[in-house]
């Protein structure tokens, strides 16, 4: 795996890592909120905000929008499961 610019990262949906020097390694995608937020945490946003794509991160407890500052620098794919299953 080689780190690269964000730049050249998927804007697909599809998960990968990436980085940013003040938290490291996250699990992230590029990403709407209407498609992943319930009913109740879109009612917080307006429309522009909830249809607008960003990169999102998933931690354990929750997920969060990844714009502006927090925006990582740097990307990676997902490994390989072990085996190779998928």
């Amino acid at each position: 795996m080689e780190w690269q610019p964000i730049e050249t990262a998927p804007k697909d949906g599809t998960e990968i890592l990436g980085w940013r020097d003040d938290c490291g390694i996250m699990l992230m995608r590029w990403v709407c909120p209407v498609d992943f937020m319930t009913c109740r945490e879109l009612d917080g946003l307006d429309d522009e905000s909830a249809e607008a794509e960003d990169w999102f991160c998933a931690d354990f407890v929750a997920g969060f929008r990844l714009d502006e500052y927090l925006a990582p620098t740097h990307w990676t794919p997902l490994p390989q499961p072990p085996n190779g299953q998928a």
